[in-house]
């Protein structure tokens, strides 16, 4: 199964980029026939850097998409995009001969099994077909890392954007602006700005936790990254499309005069998803703000236990210490003599060292002379005793002998 999905993503990669390629050969092609001239088929360079992007790609790449900008969609752009720009600067170029009234012969594209198209349909449809190429190229393209929620995500934006950009793109059929070179030109510009947002691959998809993950985890690294996808995706809508085509629809309503229905509830429009995404940014800060907020709350909270918990061990330990006094009043103190060999000799100094043992196991050693004195003149009174006796037996060892030696006569 694993290989049966990887031939099927090649394929799809192949036929992607080869759908790619045959737009831009049309394209490429509509000017040549419109310039008749062959040298400009020098536009068709790009498709050896699309054969090289895809050789790549499923090679090294090993059919896998590059994560947050699409190299073949850029060169598809680059591809087209001259064209088109050829193509209606030649369009601009009819309509001033028709306005100074020079005759001119109308083209038609010969199309093999049908009948000839007018030039103006067909570019038309060459720049349909170009969202439309956009659309389905992004869906038939590998996900790469994208999941699958993401990816509808990413074309549900890419079918509003393409619809957007179709309706400023109409523009051209007020003959007030299709005659104006210089509108013409800037409107070309601003198309082509807001295509950059097709090569760059950035979903609304944001990962949802619960509250008790959300507060568990790490605040500073969210706070580390700068912005989040979201806001990045619609920072970039308003520097690539929202915002040049507020700033070109009041230009042609305050400067060139051109008032109509159209250029009226587009500028609305555009007025009012400008100041929604600003509010959806508004939006994202309070939540940033809250989740730190409560990570930061959540963090005091459990300080609060700790330290709670704490107070409580110490009070606990206190009222040990408390019980274990009130017992040593009430006369529960253990008391032992120690008897040290070595010190024995000192007994006659009246100083004994007696160590009371507490039920807080702390020690501490007392010299009390007052309370054993008695004992010390018992144990002195019977030494002297003792020597007295030993002195006796000796005096009456000797008269014992002096007496022997008395009646022997020597």
């Amino acid at each position: 199964m694993a290989n049966i999905g990887k031939i099927l993503a090649t394929i799809k990669a192949v036929i992607t980029r080869l759908v790619f390629a045959c737009h831009g050969i049309i394209a490429i092609w509509q000017v040549t026939f419109l310039k008749d001239n062959l040298e400009y088929w020098y536009l068709a360079s790009p498709i050896i850097l699309l054969i090289f992007e895809g050789v790549f790609t499923l090679t090294i790449k090993e059919n896998q998409e590059w994560k947050w900008f699409c190299p073949s969609v850029f060169i598809y752009l680059v591809l087209v995009v001259p064209a088109i720009w050829l193509m209606e600067l030649h369009k601009v170029d009819l309509r001033l001969l028709k306005k100074a009234n020079i005759t001119y012969i109308e083209t038609e594209i010969p199309i093999p099994g049908a009948t000839r198209l007018p030039t103006d349909m067909f570019v038309t449809l060459i720049e349909q077909f170009l969202m439309l190429t956009l659309i389905v190229g992004r869906w038939l393209l590998p996900k790469g890392d994208l999941t699958r929620d993401q990816l509808s995500q990413l074309l549900l934006v890419y079918i509003g954007t393409a619809a957007d950009i179709i309706e400023f793109f109409d523009s051209f059929k007020d003959e007030k602006v299709a005659t104006e070179k210089v509108l013409v030109l800037l409107t070309l510009a601003i198309w082509s700005w807001s295509l950059v947002q097709f090569t760059v691959v950035l979903t609304a998809t944001k990962s949802r936790k619960s509250r008790g993950t959300a507060h568990r985890s790490d605040i500073n690294a969210s706070t580390a990254c700068c912005c989040s996808i979201e806001v990045c995706a619609i920072m970039m809508n308003i520097a690539l499309q929202d915002a040049p085509f507020l700033a070109f629809r009041l230009l042609i309503i305050a400067h060139y005069k051109i008032i109509n229905y159209m250029n009226i509830f587009f500028t609305c429009k555009n007025t009012l998803v400008i100041l929604l995404q600003i509010y959806r940014l508004y939006v994202l800060y309070l939540e940033r703000v809250d989740e730190i907020n409560s990570g930061s709350v959540y963090k005091k909270r459990r300080k609060n236990k700790s330290s709670g918990r704490k107070e409580k061990d110490k009070k606990h330990r206190e009222n040990k210490v408390k019980k274990h006094k009130k017992r040593t009043e009430v006369g529960e103190t253990s008391i032992s003599v120690i008897s040290d060999p070595k010190k024995q000799n000192r007994v006659d100094t009246g100083r004994i060292r007696a160590i009371i043992l507490t039920n807080t196991d702390e020690i501490k050693e007392l010299e009390l002379s007052k309370f054993f004195k008695d004992q010390v003149t018992v144990e002195n009174e019977k030494k002297k005793h003792k020597r007295k006796q030993r002195s006796e037996t000796s005096e009456e060892s000797l008269n014992n002998i002096h007496h022997t030696t008395d009646d022997s006569g020597i």
